[in-house]
């Protein structure tokens, strides 16, 4: 019925309209190769480049189909230049995945892949062989695979295909960039009016071409009733066609202090949100946070067990608190006893693998299992907590605007204790109350709360703020020994708790000890609070050298304070900086001149600021009789930094590399 209101009210909408004629786009035209395209060995887009795609596009469309419904029909064409043997093995080998869920799949039609190379001036085809085209399968995917024929350096390899899925609502996402630099790369995605499609740009690039065009189109739906009564439903509506085109667009490269390159390629999703058919009210399918909560609170494999009484885990709630008596030091044991009870087998989930009783029975699961156990635990105990989903760096930053929940990838804790706002996770073993590993910071969490608030987990909330002190002073015997001090910072001493899993103190004092340059015997070596998880980790221990040469050349930041080389390399920068945390970094000397020597060279103070106010580096040393006392100060007060203040970034470290390596120069007298 409702296809047939559809159809009445489309077609006496568009009588008037006309119909316009659509060409073939020339960049989905297969087989249109010539010698012209063999003639350029480097590209300028990049002349290191391994491969080169001349042309990279993609159209996706909706069409009616003969279950009574819509289907979307996707079209790829991909012509590459292969320039050297190493692109071989990355771009050789094609798999393409057909979805298949339960009776419905995606069918694969127009497959077609060529090698092509230049041989005394004419273009040599060869086609990849049916035959060679070979059927696996992924998990719920049916999978598509074959090899190209007859490569050489130089080769051209191309390929087309169409797959036409029954799940409307899943719209592929194109990528215009990708590890190689393409010379055109674009993508139109097509839909008829009713539909309702939230489109996501991502990216940094400018696009040459962003078109949309109001056409007119037939679609024939067929709606199976039986052999003898099958209903055709021929529908004319308004559609729009929306095309984005980007010429020379780079590769994706690695670069320093950043998430996930997936933050940045770039690209656009679509989610499917309403079907709005005339004389109806609209279907929506993008759900509200408010309505994503609720959902998600009756799921079994997320919240359904969190609103149970859950009076199993009494027992093991009195254990926990160990007769604490005031609510924050309750709450506390509770998550110790988590932390220390439970091993964590999966970081990367949002979802529960077992029932949380099953959890407590078996001590282990994954980063839901166990976190929704301790917002259970505490929830049981009397405490207002919530659980709270992110996406980690790695996992790429999650849209705030929309509900997407395939974006999450992780869960974590918040309760209230007298009006503050704690964050918990118990999952890993190192860390301390009210304490996140470094990976969860990116950009908000989502509490999954009556009243669902954005959580701010950005960098440049997190201040991490650390303290290094070095005092030495002379001996009778010419010897010269001093104390050192390292208190690191939270996620400083959160590394340094899992690596003294791995390692132990001696091992870890003899690589100190090497990074000095000279010999230095080290004595009362100690790591303090690293059992005390919510402390910083102090890096403690005695040394003493003898100096005898007739020059001494002392750098008076000792070897694990300074920076040896500016954190950022590369000469420009496409993506923007994304260091894990705001810096304060703050190094004391005091130490006697040497006996027997002068200073013959002493570094001058300086003070530089990044930015005005973003950052500031202080250097300040001083000469008072036989005294030198220096303080060096490296503030960054933002973590993350657009390209466009790259090089200034880059400047400011270059001079506090260049300070910090400067000596004091002591000679005999």
């Amino acid at each position: 019925m409702i296809l047939k209101q559809l159809a009445v009210f489309v077609c006496g909408m568009f009588i008037s309209v006309f119909t316009f004629s659509q060409k073939k786009d020339p960049l989905m035209k297969f087989g249109n190769v010539t010698p012209d395209d063999f003639k350029q060995d480097v590209y300028s887009i990049d002349s290191s480049a391994d491969a080169v795609y001349l042309v990279s596009a993609g159209y996706s469309k909706y069409e009616g189909n003969t279950q009574g419904w819509f289907s979307v029909v996707y079209t790829v064409h991909e012509k590459i230049r292969l320039l050297h043997k190493k692109s071989f093995d990355d771009l050789s080998k094609v798999k393409i995945g057909l979805y298949v869920n339960g009776s419905d799949y995606e069918k694969l039609d127009n497959l077609d892949a060529a090698t092509y190379n230049l041989e005394n001036g004419n273009v040599v085809v060869t086609k990849v062989d049916k035959n060679s085209i070979f059927d696996d399968k992924e998990g719920d995917y049916k999978i598509k695979k074959f090899t190209f024929p007859n490569l050489k350096e130089g080769s051209i390899i191309e390929y087309t295909y169409t797959t036409i899925s029954p799940f409307y609502r899943d719209l592929p996402t194109w990528y215009f960039q990708g590890n190689y630099p393409k010379l055109i790369s674009e993508f139109t995605e097509e839909s008829p009016e009713f539909f309702d499609l939230v489109m996501l740009r991502q990216g940094y690039l400018t696009p040459e071409l962003d078109t949309v065009i109001s056409t007119a189109d037939n679609f024939s739906v067929i709606e199976q009733g039986g052999v003898s009564s099958n209903n055709t439903y021929n529908i004319r509506s308004r559609t729009m066609k929306h095309t984005w085109q980007y010429k020379d667009v780079p590769g994706i490269k690695e670069e320093s202090f950043i998430t996930t390159l997936s933050n940045y390629v770039q690209k656009i999703d679509f989610q499917f949100s309403a079907i709005r058919f005339p004389n109806t009210s609209p279907q929506t399918f993008l759900s509200t946070w408010g309505e994503t909560v609720d959902q998600l609170m009756k799921n079994e494999r997320f919240g359904v067990d969190l609103d149970l009484p859950n009076g199993w885990l009494k027992n093991d709630i009195e254990t926990a608190e160990d007769n604490a008596t005031d609510a924050l030091t309750k709450a506390k044991n509770i998550y110790a006893y988590v932390r220390d009870n439970y091993s964590c087998t999966d970081h990367d989930t949002k979802y529960l693998s077992q029932p949380i009783k099953k959890t407590q029975q078996s001590k282990k699961g994954n980063v839901a299992d166990i976190n929704l156990l301790l917002v259970a635990m505490l929830k049981v105990a009397g405490f207002d907590t919530y659980p709270a989903l992110l996406s980690t760096r790695d996992n790429g930053r999650a849209f705030e605007a929309y509900p997407i929940i395939s974006k999450f990838n992780y869960v974590i804790a918040q309760t209230t204790i007298d009006g503050q706002q704690y964050l918990l996770d118990a999952s890993q073993p190192s860390l301390g109350f009210n304490l996140l590993p470094a990976y969860c910071y990116n950009g908000s969490a989502r509490l999954i709360a009556p009243t669902p608030v954005l959580i701010n987990l950005s960098p440049d909330s997190l201040h991490e703020h650390e303290v290094t002190s070095l005092f030495l002073t002379n001996q009778e015997n010419g010897e010269i020994k001093g104390s050192y001090n390292h208190m690191m910072n939270t996620l400083q001493s959160i590394d340094m708790r899992d690596k003294m899993k791995k390692t132990n103190a001696q091992e870890y004092f003899n690589e100190v000890k090497k990074g000095f340059g000279y010999e230095v015997k080290m004595t009362n070596t100690a790591i303090d609070s690293l059992n005390k998880k919510e402390m910083p980790v102090s890096v403690r221990f005695d040394l003493s050298f003898k100096p005898e040469e007739d020059i001494i050349y002392f750098n008076p930041m000792i070897a694990d304070a300074v920076y040896t080389k500016n954190p950022f390399q590369a000469a420009t920068r496409s993506y923007p900086v994304e260091m894990p945390y705001c810096i304060d970094e703050t190094y004391i000397l005091n130490m006697q001149v040497p006996t027997g020597y002068v200073v013959d060279e002493l570094p001058k103070s300086t003070r530089v600021f990044l930015n005005g106010s973003d950052g500031m580096f202080e250097y300040l040393i001083q000469q008072s009789g036989q005294a030198i006392q220096m303080r060096c100060i490296t503030k960054i007060n933002r973590a993350t930094f657009e390209s466009v203040d790259y090089e200034t970034l880059r400047n400011f470290f270059a001079y506090v590399v260049q300070k910090e390596n400067e000596q004091i120069v002591f000679k005999k007298q």
